[in-house]
């Protein structure tokens, strides 16, 4: 009688004990579509750009506006936090075509909520010939995942990027939006079964 008794306290302390799993997404995919401004040349006034012995000597300083798609895969291996890697193509303004081997490591913040926010944090490398050589990308992104169907759900936010293409430095802040598709089918709320 007292290994029933001792059974059944062991069976309700575990079943009170378990909380519900936290979900992750598995293996992800996201395409995503941005657009930008260049930040330096918002700070410096007409005068100083055309002033800064900088500016005179290096005709292929970077324009106002710049434009981006990119691809990243990758998994996320505990609720909080993925790993991925991709490509990401930019077009500046005055002829700078840029593609980029990028990795990005998502950190999600609210993931019990169904809605996670998130920040992502990019490093990228060129891989093509553009009008500069050897170029690097540097950059925060801030946004929300919103459940869409099963597997899928949009991302939208804002974007900080720092580029250092050839001997200049540019700073973009700008708008993105994207689809993220996953692996875990009961990852948002019209996954629940």
């Amino acid at each position: 009688m007292k290994k029933i008794y001792l059974l059944l306290l062991l069976v309700s302390i575990s079943g009170f004990g378990q909380k519900q799993k936290r979900p992750i997404q598995g293996f992800y995919f996201s395409p995503e579509l941005s657009a930008g401004f260049n930040l330096s040349n918002m700070i410096k006034s007409n005068r100083d750009r055309e002033n800064d012995p900088n500016y005179l000597n290096n005709n292929n300083y970077p324009n106002d506006f710049s434009y981006g798609i990119s691809a990243v895969a990758g998994f996320n291996f505990i609720p909080n936090l993925s790993l991925g890697g991709g490509l990401k193509y930019t077009y500046t303004v005055d002829n700078f075509h840029i593609l980029y081997g990028i990795i990005q490591p998502k950190i999600l913040f609210n993931v019990d909520d169904g809605e996670p926010v998130f920040i992502d944090l990019t490093y990228g490398f060129q891989l093509n010939r553009s009008v500069v050589d050897n170029s690097d990308l540097y950059g925060i992104k801030v946004g929300k995942l919103v459940s869409h169907i099963k597997r899928l759900s949009q991302q939208g936010g804002f974007y900080l990027e720092g580029q250092q293409l050839g001997n200049t430095g540019v700073t973009f802040v700008g708008v993105f939006y994207g689809l993220t598709v996953f692996s875990n089918k009961n990852y948002n709320e019209y996954g629940k079964d």
